[in-house]
């Protein structure tokens, strides 16, 4: 039987910065790539702020790189994934916690993730290709996009473009729990590379 596997590793900082620095690119350029701000990517690269998990699938993928470059994450390759099986994910300094949901195969196109959010959370703002699609299981979600915020409740869903700058925060006093799909290479390599996570 195998055991969900929680996964904090080391902090993500300094290897994006190696990584950046290893590729030739200043941080601004990073930042042009990836959508981020300059300012949050120095935060990060000095381990002063935590990225998401797509903003980490995001700078990877800016960096032609896969995300078990910055993370250990484990393979999933059936079609068919158990209730405390799982791969759970963790990311140092971060209060997220992640449970992959999707398994691996050649041309899949998207992914899917159960995010916990705390309690007085706020994410960064960042806008991608591709789209997204959340599901609230539990609490209440303060989701913005494009400068307009909807407050997201259980059983409310939000289908939107990547491409418009986005964020979200938990201003509640419980755990907020989301189903999340999207089309960000979370666990995938980019077009041109093999499958991976």
């Amino acid at each position: 039987m195998q055991v969900a596997k929680q996964t904090p590793g080391p902090t993500v900082g300094p290897m994006i910065r190696h990584a950046r620095q290893r590729a030739g690119l200043t941080l601004q350029e990073l930042g042009f790539r990836c959508a981020l701000s300059v300012g949050f990517l120095s935060l990060v690269e000095r381990g002063l702020a935590s990225p998401s998990l797509g903003s980490i699938a995001t700078i990877a993928e800016a960096l032609d790189l896969p995300i078990s470059a910055f993370l250990d994450v484990e393979v999933s390759n059936g079609a068919v994934t158990r209730e405390g099986e799982r791969s759970r994910i963790a990311i140092a300094g971060s209060p997220l916690a992640y449970e992959r949901l999707s398994t691996v195969f050649p041309g899949q196109t998207f992914d899917a993730v159960r995010i916990e959010v705390p309690p007085g959370y706020a994410s960064e703002t960042v806008s991608h290709a591709g789209e997204e699609w959340i599901y609230v299981l539990a609490g209440q979600l303060t989701h913005t996009i494009n400068q307009t915020t909807y407050v997201l409740k259980p059983g409310d869903t939000c289908h939107f473009r990547g491409e418009t700058s986005h964020s979200y925060a938990n201003r509640g006093e419980e755990t907020v729990v989301v189903l999340w799909v999207g089309t960000v290479p979370v666990f995938r390599m980019n077009r041109e590379k093999a499958f991976w996570p």
